[in-house]
């Protein structure tokens, strides 16, 4: 190596460092405000430990001489370096092992413990990420062969060694601390989150994307021609894995945020390509990044099926893109690159990813159940509540905001349940009003029928006796057409009783009560009533079904006396478990809603659909015909009146 590939190894480390700027901006964009502090500051202390572990055993472990291929057992505290340009070498994969330990922690962001989170980073860096490091590239320091390089599983830049390494301790960590507070409603349904600063995010995405280029252009170790080809394969990827994962979401996942399928497709299309951006062509590339944008969003709605809570999808964008990048990598390699047959080598990358799972998971999982039982891995849910920017770090300005917070909560509450209480009293007034309206309605039927209507009764005898005994024709005439009137009178105090309180409707129930109210108006009247009700509505408080009766009434006697029409219609059937739909017409002459305003029952209507909370809509069209349809929501209903 030559001066100038020196500068070109620490200028593209200098990229990868500033990949930790990316990793904050992006992390802190997708967390809540009053964690930003905390995530930003986990981040540096991620990297100042992963930094002093690979100096201490990281680079023996990972690059240091073989012990049967499966550990190094040279170089500690870089002792024993063949040259000056090993610091060169080191310092380029010291940036690697801070890009490593820095993924996994924004997982489990918003409710672990900042010690956890060290104690973690520690076991990382000194033993998970350079032990498997070592299986794949222990020989590229002193040419040796290792578990995984031996077989031929080729990993260009750190696909599944980086990124799929911390994607799947990610997922243990973020299994063993479990989801944040409120992620999932009482239904199992998925709530979105506040994020502070999307914009911060998008940031935090060109970041890692411009930083990406360092990632892979450097790890080539050498200034050449091949790296052009290994930039323009990076961004290709990338682009191609907006596409793939916009297109998955638009397509399998609708109800998904399109925004987080850009941020992870581009994510996700960058750690694929660093498979394998020496070897592939930049269509090949494109190819490799959709797959993989795709991929990403279906690992992403996995995770939420099985209500795996990654704050910030590192998952998804690490674990399945990485795995998926070794994969297809491998099925796209040109033949003249292979040194065995394809299918051959594909089975050795699908071997390799397996035990990469199977280590950083497995060790990983351990990790943190033994950091759980012992230190502990999770806040409280107070401190939870209240954000880690004050319970790590007793930030100030945390503090006010969280007191404005609280504040601004607990008079939203008392408000809230200062009109829920109102409400309650004045449906409960509603309630007695209509209830007092009806024993009122019940006193006049009775009296109507002891007093007016007995008296009228016994003067239709007596003047029937006169009829009967007298010999006078002209008083014979009389008493007739005054015994015709007699009868016509009870027959009208009939049906004022019948209105004021229509007989059957607590025994027979509402829907054969609105039959027999339709099949009496088909007996007298000119209009063809056609009534439809539902058998099995459900039976509400008395006088709930009273005022659905009484509408039903009001609005038939109005298509008698002002329609003019020849038919008229009365549906009442179950929409859902929560709304009863009641919906009246007629074929009449209609009229104009606004200039009618009182006359014929509206307002009576629209007061009792209030008492009861039932939407109601009114139309009617000249020529055409009126309509009036209810909405009864029976589960409210019960709750007040049941």
């Amino acid at each position: 190596m030559n001066g100038l590939d020196h500068m070109w190894v620490l200028i593209c480390a200098c990229f990868v460092f500033f990949m930790q700027a990316g990793f904050v901006c992006y992390e802190v964009g997708f967390v809540q405000s009053k964690n930003v502090i905390s995530v930003a500051i986990e981040n540096i202390i991620a990297f100042v430990v992963a930094a002093l572990s690979f100096f201490l055993v990281g680079f023996a472990f990972m690059f240091g001489k073989t012990s049967l291929g499966l550990i190094g057992t040279n170089h500690w505290f870089l002792s024993n370096l063949n040259s000056n340009y090993d610091y060169v070498f080191i310092f380029y994969q010291m940036m690697f092992a801070g890009t490593s330990v820095t993924i996994f922690s924004g997982s489990m962001s918003e409710r672990t413990k900042l010690k956890a989170l060290v104690i973690a980073a520690v076991i990382v860096g000194t033993i998970i990420y350079p032990v498997f490091g070592h299986w794949v590239w222990g020989g590229v320091y002193m040419g040796q062969p290792t578990l995984l390089s031996h077989l031929g599983y080729t990993d260009y830049a750190g696909a599944t060694v980086i990124h799929s390494t911390a994607g799947w301790i990610a997922l243990a960590g973020t299994i063993v601390v479990g989801p944040r507070k409120d992620r999932w409603d009482k239904d199992g349904k998925p709530k979105r989150l506040l994020r502070s600063n999307i914009p911060f995010a998008t940031l935090g995405t060109f970041i890692l994307w411009f930083s990406w280029f360092g990632f892979n252009g450097g790890n080539l170790l050498r200034f050449e021609d091949k790296i052009g080809l290994i930039l323009l394969n990076t961004n290709f990827a990338a682009s191609a894995g907006v596409i793939g994962a916009v297109v998955t979401t638009y397509i399998l996942a609708k109800d998904q945020s399109m925004m987080e399928s850009i941020f992870s497709g581009a994510l996700g299309g960058l750690v694929a390509i660093t498979a394998g951006s020496d070897i592939l062509t930049p269509v090949q590339s494109i190819f490799v990044g959709f797959l993989t944008g795709s991929t990403v969003v279906l690992g992403s709605l996995v995770l939420m099926k099985l209500k795996i809570d990654d704050t910030v999808n590192a998952v998804p964008i690490h674990a399945f893109g990485g795995t998926c990048g070794v994969i297809l990598c491998g099925a796209f390699q040109s033949t003249e690159a292979l040194t065995t047959g394809r299918t051959h080598h594909i089975l050795i990358q699908i071997l390799g990813a397996g035990i990469n799972f199977v280590w950083a998971f497995g060790v990983g999982f351990l990790m943190f159940y033994l950091i759980k039982k012992t230190v502990g891995i999770r806040v409280s849910e107070e401190e939870e509540e209240k954000g880690l920017n004050i319970v790590e770090f007793s930030d100030y300005n945390s503090w006010m905001q969280h007191i404005q917070e609280k504040r601004y909560e607990n008079l939203t509450q008392d408000l809230n349940e200062t009109i829920e209480k109102q409400n309650i009293i004045l449906k409960r007034q509603a309630y007695v009003l209509a209830a007092t309206q009806e024993k009122e309605r019940e006193k006049i039927a009775r009296d109507l029928h002891d007093g007016v209507g007995q008296s009228l009764v016994a003067l239709k005898i007596n003047l029937g006796l006169i009829h009967n005994s007298t010999k006078d024709e002209a008083l014979k005439e009389q008493t007739s057409k005054t015994i015709k009137l007699a009868d016509s009178t009870i027959e009208e105090i009939r049906n004022v009783m019948y209105n004021l309180k229509p007989v059957g409707l607590n025994q027979d129930g509402l829907a054969k009560s609105i039959r027999n109210l339709c099949n009496k108006l088909n007996e007298i009247g000119s209009i063809r009533f056609n009534c439809k009700i539902d058998d099995h509505l459900p039976r509400w408080d008395e006088t709930v079904e009273m005022n659905i009766y009484r509408i039903i009434q009001e609005s038939l006697t109005n298509i008698i006396k002002h329609s003019g029409g020849t038919e008229a219609y009365v549906n009442m059937l179950i929409l859902n478990d929560k709304i009863i739909l009641l919906r009246i017409s007629d074929n009449g002459s209609g009229f104009d809603i606004s200039s009618v305003s009182r006359g014929i029952g509206l307002n009576s209507i629209r007061e009792r659909a209030d008492m009861i909370s039932a939407a109601l809509f009114i139309e009617s069209e000249k020529g055409v015909g009126t309509r009036i349809i209810m909405e009864v929501p029976y589960e409210k209903n019960q709750g007040i009146f049941g």
